[in-house]
């Protein structure tokens, strides 16, 4: 890839921004505001030598509130320091595993977003030096075979990226109200499942074609509608899985 420190100039009736992170930065060139934020989530890759998750294994999710099991000295510790205290209090749901690879392989992905705050992105991302052991403890507690990586954690190879996400988790595909210019983002951490489909209803934007019945349910333009604004003021879920 050839980089320059010119500014290029390209003449074009029709913009699409698919920004991914940097939405928000793309969109404000053009003086529009866009209801989209960042989340940090990050995985950590460990061997398996001993087996304990079994290739056939489905990916395995934590769907209730993590209280972290600690022994007696290991509360006493947290609780007398003020940055890791709060490794004592109930922790999101959402920690998940599953096997990568087939019969010979020994990889095991663990993923678990217990900050779920929203971030500026920044590139290299900041890595998390915990999340092998605190994932590794959050799932034991469904998978107790886990426990036994405990206490000699393995070498872990973590990596990930940002959920570029709305409020309701819902994407935003379509016009921005500045002719010429749409959007396709905000597909959060189910891209991969949607980009075929979310690519198809832009380009259906793009060239003026027949729209499907949902195409104004992922435009922008939805937030315009008092009654999605109620809704949206009383949602209970952020849709995250």
């Amino acid at each position: 890839m050839t980089t320059t420190a010119e500014t290029v100039r390209v003449a074009t009736t029709t913009l699409v921004s698919t920004a991914g992170p940097l939405q928000q930065e793309v969109a404000r060139l053009l003086g529009v505001e866009l209801p989209l934020f960042n989340e940090l989530h990050l995985k950590a890759s460990i061997n398996d030598p001993m087996g304990l998750i079994p290739r056939h294994a489905p990916m395995v999710i934590a769907a209730d509130p993590i209280q972290l099991p600690w022994d007696a000295d290991e509360q006493a510790a947290l609780r007398a320091d003020p940055e890791l205290r709060w490794l004592l209090d109930p922790l999101p749901s959402g920690a998940h595993a599953r096997p990568e690879g087939g019969s010979g392989a020994t990889t095991l992905l663990l993923l678990w977003d217990y900050h779920t705050k929203q971030v500026q992105p920044r590139f290299p991302i900041t890595l998390d030096p915990q999340l092998t052991e605190l994932a590794l403890r959050a799932l034991a507690t469904i998978i107790p075979a886990l426990s036994s990586y405990v206490e000699r954690t393995p070498q872990a190879y973590i990596d990930g990226g940002y959920y570029t996400r709305t409020r309701e988790n819902r994407p935003i595909v379509g016009p921005l109200p500045v002719a010429g210019a749409f959007i396709i983002g905000g597909l959060s951490g189910y891209g991969l499942m949607a980009s075929c489909g979310a690519a198809e209803l832009l380009a259906a934007h793009v060239l003026g074609d027949k729209l499907p019945p949902y195409a104004a349910a992922c435009m922008l333009s939805r937030y315009d509608d008092p009654a999605y604004q109620d809704a949206l003021a009383h949602l209970k879920s952020d849709g995250q899985l």
